[in-house]
């Protein structure tokens, strides 16, 4: 089997070699392989943080890939590393903790699972703090060089898997229950809501909402953009990834909000501002810079 990419999330960062020595370990085991990076700003331990950010961007990157992630909260029993594969052809390498399971969906779901127990696959001497680098790492350069899923470990059941618990919205008749999932370099922040989930509370474009948040209450604009309102204004919008976000003009809304991850907000109808219908652009087009 051809070479295939292999995508890298974590929460490594840039500040230390952690980074780099996994990357070099793919490069000595894999040096056919091409490394294409995700994120590694991930916040530390953040296993939450870095599902999230796998998943909404999953449907951008090569089909298929084998794609490692590593956010692994140390604890006295770790995590078991595991290599799941779904119905795209996709293989995910990480620790059995959730991290990959949101993203499993976007790929048509898990229909295959083996533990990281091969150690013939692993570096000679191991560290006990520094899996990334002795397991995972060798692990992953060799399934995306074209090793068989089944050479990794035993095998094991997809539904034996640990998985994040999904919270969806709660929809009532004319406002929506939702949370803060993401907080992004601009301080946008992602909620748990399309805009679907908007327009059965009878929210369409070009209303005005009330958005309740951080106990404040301000009505605001539900926009195709941020772009749409004066610098520093507030608006609700749809992003890149086809989901509600609360957003700034120039300007941080986690800031003004004082609003975080995990954040509750309601989003309630409020009356439209009467700027007519809403023309949707054709697609694919770009929104917004950011």
């Amino acid at each position: 089997m051809a070479p295939q990419w292999l995508t890298f999330l974590s929460d490594y960062g840039h500040e230390d070699a952690f980074l780099g020595v996994c990357k070099g370990v793919i490069a000595r085991t894999a040096p056919e392989v091409r490394v294409l990076d995700v994120l590694h700003l991930v916040a530390p331990q953040d296993v939450e943080q870095g599902a999230a950010v796998l998943a909404s961007a999953v449907p951008y990157l090569p089909v298929p890939s084998v794609h490692l992630a590593l956010v692994d909260p140390f604890r006295a029993t770790p995590a078991r590393g595991v290599a799941v594969r779904t119905a795209d052809g996709s293989t995910f390498v990480s620790p059995d903790n959730g991290l990959t399971s949101l993203a499993w969906d976007a790929c048509g779901g898990a229909v295959e699972a083996h533990v990281l127990d091969n150690a013939a696959l692993w570096h000679p001497t191991p560290a006990r703090t520094f899996r990334g680098r002795d397991v995972f790492s060798p692990v992953a350069a060799r399934l995306a060089a074209g090793l068989a899923l089944a050479e990794v470990g035993t095998a094991v059941g997809v539904d034996e898997l640990e998985r994040l618990a999904v919270r969806p919205p709660t929809v009532e008749s004319d406002h929506v229950h939702g949370e803060v999932v993401q907080v992004d370099h601009f301080g946008n922040l992602t909620l748990n809501l399309e805009r679907a989930h908007l327009e059965q509370a009878g929210i369409t474009l070009g209303d005005e909402v009330e958005l309740r948040c951080s106990g404040k209450s301000l009505v605001v604009p539900f926009l195709l953009t941020y772009g749409e309102v004066g610098r520093g204004r507030l608006a609700v919008c749809e992003d890149s990834f086809r989901t509600v976000t609360v957003a700034v003009n120039q300007g941080s809304a986690a800031q003004r909000l004082r609003a975080g991850r995990g954040e509750p907000l309601v989003i309630a109808r409020r009356t439209s501002v009467g700027r007519g219908p809403v023309v949707l652009p054709p697609e694919p087009q770009v929104l917004s810079a950011r």
